[in-house]
């Protein structure tokens, strides 16, 4: 999970996400089966107008395992980090929206205050994790506190960054990795590959 700089929130959503979210948590609270829908903006899906701005905050990766390119058979998602069934109030809050894979959009309902956030402003990999560099897995620093330990392990668990994550790291350093002259910004696991090559 790598550290970004979070953008100025869009002008399409200022004075509007407020609105749209007790929409939303009125149609949640009428039936909670509802599915929800994006709303639009002069004919555009409102989410078709986040992705770009969301994607351009990583540089295309995912916003928690880090991995890019999000290609098929995963497609690009929107994360709402709090969850908007929890949470409805904050379906379109520029702070709670994340460009995500599908693998870690699986994380869906679940939610804990103790996950980082990639954009917080006191978060920094090496304060909570460390890469293992033998089985690929991304492992709790055993020299933070006991809260960031917790919360390490809080959010290795719910986003599965050591679910499937651990062999494609290894499998790519292993055929790709090694190639110096190939951008930071283009390699899957960025973090993984600066500290290994």
């Amino acid at each position: 999970m790598r550290k970004f700089e979070r953008l100025a929130e869009p002008d399409f959503l200022t004075g509007r996400w407020e609105q749209w979210g007790l929409e939303w948590e009125r149609r949640l609270n009428e039936n909670r089966g509802a599915e929800f829908h994006w709303h639009k903006i002069g004919g555009e899906k409102v989410n078709d107008k986040l992705l770009p701005l969301l994607k351009a905050q990583t540089q295309e990766h995912c916003s928690f395992c880090d991995f890019v390119p999000i290609a098929p058979p995963s497609i690009e998602t929107i994360e709402h980090f709090r969850p908007k069934s929890t949470f409805p109030r904050e379906a379109y809050h520029w702070n709670n929206l994340y460009f995500c894979c599908m693998h870690c959009q699986q994380k869906g309902a679940e939610y804990s205050e103790a996950l980082l956030r990639p954009d917080s402003d006191d978060y920094e990999f090496d304060r909570y994790f460390r890469w293992n560099f033998i089985s690929g897995e991304i492992e709790v620093n055993t020299l933070a506190s006991a809260g960031d330990q917790e919360r390490a392990r809080v959010t290795i668990k719910t986003y599965r960054l050591n679910d499937d994550h651990p062999r494609l790291r290894k499998l790519w350093l292993q055929e790709d990795g090694k190639d110096r002259a190939f951008a930071l910004e283009l390699r899957p696991y960025r973090d993984y590959a600066q500290e290994e090559v």
